[in-house]
């Protein structure tokens, strides 16, 4: 049975209700949000909000790309400091800093990406404890005043594109994601006393980026992990197999979302990009393509090579993808790509899965890639950004300042790839504010969209010149976001 619009509006008043009881202190505790779903209707806040305009206080930080946790009177976040990972408590009336605390990591990490950086996990909390997965250090429970209550040492798991999952709680344990690692598995922590209460092997699937999901439908409490061309759900009290469904991408950086029905899993990655599709991701948003180049790579390689030495060199390349990646595609790591690495890059045509989004019905069991798949869309997709689901549609912000949004319910396009005027990458999930959607450029704007419109309507946009990686938070009444250096706190009057 496919959600109607009726049950996906009132999982989305389910979950604004758990963000605000009044019994229970004010709580964003994890990526993303209360249960995973970036999500508040508190309409106090105002929309026009800036630098200049309805700002409460701002706050200096280690740079970093994680997103605000929050518990009660504090914010928590982490950033770096040299080889040091740190997180930072925050009193979230004043934006005081109440504590630091740091981790030094036994060696720092090397990057495939102009764009990564260390502290991109988001810490979660019980509301007792503070969970930290820090970049080649590990997984830390501390009090909510900093002190440390125990650790597992966990070494990079040698990444070219950085730590991208972040840990949740599910049932007394944290949740945490190594696909790909040496040691390839997914464990739960017991919460309590950081010993491995379980553990999935993952042998066989490359690294992947997205956070876990507990999917509370109408059945049953699942945990749902996306990884190497499948998405999975598990039990997770014991971590035991449910379901499966394949023929997703290959490379996922994103995290599930879902209603009382449905699970919605979209992403996009270059290893299943074909055609035009792939080379526009890596140079449309500096290049117009020809057909020619796209039908016959050579030819790009030989625009790009302006000094006619028969490599290309960083500095011959304009501001794009592939530039940021640079390293990526030098495969034999000697500083300039030669041209059997652009005309075969990682990837190709045997590669597993494809891109694309899907609606999965709840109820499954074994492989239910033929029996449970809705409808799929394959247009507009994201890298990094998750998608979201928000008044009965499922937002996607993909590279390049791209918008779609997709009717929950038929899978039917009500936008379709519309353009921003930022079109730069976009790493941060977009969010659902009060009638609104919020998206934000790696450049630093962040715009208000219009929730319901049948168009793509900007209400309001914003110039942070910071960069913007981190999804919001709402919490009584103010709004944090956080750009690479600081965290901003907006508030009405």
């Amino acid at each position: 049975m496919i959600p109607s619009l009726l049950s996906v509006a009132l999982a989305s008043l389910a979950i604004h209700q758990a963000a605000s009881r009044g019994d229970e202190p004010a709580s964003w505790p994890q990526f993303r949000g209360p249960g995973g779903h970036p999500v508040s209707e508190d309409d106090s806040i105002p929309i026009d909000f800036g630098p200049d305009r309805h700002l409460s206080w701002r706050r200096s930080l280690p740079a970093g790309h994680s997103s605000p946790c929050v518990h009660g009177d504090k914010v928590f976040l982490t950033g770096q400091l040299g080889a040091r990972g740190v997180v930072v408590g925050i009193d979230r009336t004043t934006g005081h800093e109440l504590w630091r605390r740091s981790f030094l990591a036994d060696e720092p990490p090397a990057y495939s990406h102009a764009d990564a950086v260390p502290a991109v996990s988001t810490p979660c909390t019980d509301g007792e404890r503070l969970f930290v997965y820090v970049d080649s250090y590990g997984l830390v429970a501390l009090d909510l005043e900093g002190q440390l209550l125990w650790e597992e040492r966990m070494p990079h798991p040698g990444y070219g594109f950085g730590v991208g999952t972040s840990p949740i709680l599910a049932g007394g344990n944290v949740i945490l994601s190594r696909d790909g690692a040496p040691e390839a598995a997914v464990f739960a922590f017991d919460a309590e006393t950081g010993e491995v209460a379980w553990k999935i092997d993952r042998f066989g699937f490359i690294e992947s980026h997205g956070t876990p999901y507990v999917w509370r439908n109408a059945d049953r409490e699942e945990l749902i992990i996306g990884g190497t061309s499948q998405v999975c759900s598990f039990d997770p009290k014991s971590g035991e197999p449910l379901w499966n469904v394949n023929g997703v991408t290959v490379f996922s950086c994103t995290t599930p979302t879902a209603d009382a029905d449905t699970l919605y899993f979209g992403a996009w990655s270059t290893a299943n990009a074909t055609g035009r599709s792939f080379w526009d991701a890596g140079f449309g948003r500096s290049l117009e393509l020809s057909d020619a180049e796209v039908a016959d790579p050579n030819l790009l390689f030989d625009r790009l090579d302006a000094n006619d030495n028969g490599t290309v060199e960083l500095d011959e390349l304009p501001e794009c993808r592939a530039k940021d990646a640079f390293t990526f595609l030098d495969q034999n790591k000697n500083g300039v790509w030669e041209r059997p690495e652009l005309l075969s890059p990682p990837g190709g045509p045997n590669t597993p899965g494809a891109n694309v989004l899907m609606a999965i019905r709840r109820g499954g069991e074994g492989d239910v890639t033929a029996s449970h798949v809705e409808w799929t869309w394959k247009r507009g997709l994201p890298y990094v950004a998750s998608p979201l689901l928000y008044r009965g549609r499922i937002w996607l912000m993909k590279a390049g300042g791209i918008v779609s949004a997709i009717d929950a319910a038929s899978g039917k396009r009500v936008l379709d790839r519309e353009r921003l005027p930022d079109r730069s990458e976009y790493y941060m999930s977009p969010m659902g504010l009060a009638g609104h959607v919020l998206v934000g450029s790696a450049e630093g704007t962040l715009y208000v969209l219009d929730a319901e419109s049948e168009g793509l309507e900007i209400v309001h946009y914003v110039d942070f010149e910071d960069g913007l990686f981190a999804t919001p938070a709402v919490v009584d009444g103010s709004l944090f976001i956080r750009t690479e250096n600081n965290l901003w706190c907006f508030r009405g009057e």
